[in-house]
């Protein structure tokens, strides 16, 4: 739990990162081996509305959710929201139109 006045707050802190697994499909930024950008193309992450993230309970979710994707390589795993979406990302306005 941390106190919402508290200026030194920051959500990417507030989770263990020894407890997140971290993948080649993952940004650079978060130990994986993508470098978000390189070849100019956009780079969606899950929080660009990605069907597939479901938000963690409480005020962690705000930035911290599973990624629900069963084909994706983070399926059933904590995700930070700007951890990866290159190759699995998939709008949520997409969710309801014809496959």
């Amino acid at each position: 739990m941390h106190d919402d006045d508290n200026e030194d707050y920051n959500p990417v802190k507030t989770i263990d990162w020894d407890i997140v697994k971290v993948l080649p499909t993952d940004y650079s930024d978060y130990g994986g081996e993508v470098v978000r950008w390189a070849d100019g193309s956009d780079y969606p992450d899950c929080s660009s509305g990605c069907r597939w993230f479901a938000p963690i309970a409480g005020q962690l979710g705000a930035d911290w959710g599973v990624c629900t994707n069963p084909n994706a390589p983070r399926a059933g795993l904590l995700t930070w929201e700007h951890q990866t979406g290159r190759g699995c990302y998939e709008p949520e306005d997409d969710l309801w139109s014809d496959e």
